[in-house]
C-alpha cells in the first residue's frame, strides 16, 4: 500500500471540542470543528480505540503548540497558522502508520473575551503612563540639562517662595555635574573664586603673607608672560609685596654669611 491517507473508505472521522490555553494564564481559545484519520501498519494492530486517542493526543499537542504562542487579540493570527499546520493530510511523526487532518475555529468565549480587554486596557494605561514619564524626562533634560544658565534658572524658580533656603552648593554638587556643558565660563569663574576663597582663608589677617603670597602670584606670572593677566594688583601693593621677599633674600644672605665665617 502507497504511504497516505489512503482511499476516503478507510477513514474515520470523529467532532472535536478542546480548549487551549493562550499566552495570557487563564484565558483559553475554544476549539471545535472535525477530526480526520486513518491508519495503517504497524498502528494499526492497536484497536480502533487507540487509534482515536492516538489521533486525539497528537492534534491536542499541535493547537497547544500553536495557541500557547498567541496572546487572546492574535486570535486571527493563531487560526491561520492552526489551519496551515492541520487542514492538509500529514503523517504524525511519533505514531508511524497514523495519518490526520482537521478543519478546527477558534473562539474565545465572552468571559474570557472581557478579561483579556480588562488586561489589554491595564496594559495599555501603563505604558502610556511610562511613556509620558520618559516624555518628561526628555523634555528637562532638553530644557533645563543642557545648558548651565537653564539649570540655574530652574533652581532659582524652585527656591523663588524660598530665597533663604537656596543652597546654591547643593546644585553645584548634585545638578551641575549633570549638565552636558557644565564646563561653561560662568561655572569656570565660579570654581577659580572658590579657590581664591579658599586661599584668602588660609592667608588669614597676616599682612606677610597676603604680600608673600601676592608677589609669588606675580612673580609667576611674569614668568609665564601673563604679567597683564594680574591688572588688580597696583603698584603700591608690588612694592609691599617685594619688601617681604627682599628682606627674606637678604636675612639669608645673612645667615649664609655667618655659617662661612663660623666654618673658618
Amino acid at each position: 500500500m502507497k504511504p497516505g491517507p489512503g482511499p476516503w473508505w478507510n477513514r474515520r472521522y470523529s467532532r472535536i471540542r478542546y480548549q487551549w490555553p493562550t499566552s495570557l494564564p487563564g484565558i483559553r481559545f475554544n476549539a471545535s470543528g472535525t477530526l480526520a484519520y486513518r491508519a495503517a501498519d504497524p498502528i494499526k494492530a492497536s484497536g480502533a480505540a487507540a487509534i482515536r486517542a492516538a489521533a486525539r493526543l497528537a492534534l491536542d499537542a499541535s493547537g497547544r503548540g500553536i495557541t500557547t504562542a498567541h496572546l487572546p487579540e492574535q486570535l486571527d493570527t493563531a487560526q491561520g497558522k492552526l489551519t496551515l499546520a492541520v487542514a492538509q493530510w500529514h503523517a504524525v511523526h511519533d505514531r508511524p502508520g497514523l495519518w490526520l487532518r482537521a478543519r478546527i475555529t477558534l473562539r474565545l468565549s465572552e468571559p474570557d473575551a472581557a478579561r483579556a480587554q480588562t488586561f489589554q486596557d491595564a496594559v495599555r494605561q501603563v505604558t502610556l503612563q511610562l511613556r509620558q514619564e520618559q516624555e518628561r524626562r526628555d523634555r528637562f533634560t532638553v530644557t533645563v540639562l543642557t545648558k548651565p544658565d537653564a539649570a540655574r534658572s530652574w533652581w532659582l524658580e524652585r527656591h523663588l517662595d524660598d530665597l533663604n533656603g537656596l543652597e546654591w552648593e547643593a546644585f553645584r554638587e548634585k545638578v551641575l555635574p549633570l549638565v552636558g556643558a557644565a564646563d561653561d565660563t560662568h561655572t569656570k569663574a565660579e570654581r577659580i573664586a572658590r579657590l581664591l576663597l579658599y586661599v584668602w582663608e588660609k592667608l588669614g589677617a597676616d599682612p606677610g603673607q597676603h604680600a608673600r603670597f601676592t608677589a609669588t602670584v606675580r612673580t609667576v606670572l611674569e614668568q609665564m608672560g601673563w604679567a597683564d593677566a594680574v591688572p588688580w594688583l597696583s603698584a603700591e601693593e608690588s612694592a609691599a609685596a617685594a619688601e617681604p621677599v627682599e628682606a627674606s633674600v637678604k636675612e639669608g644672605k645673612r645667615d649664609q654669611a655667618v655659617e662661612t665665617g663660623a666654618g673658618r
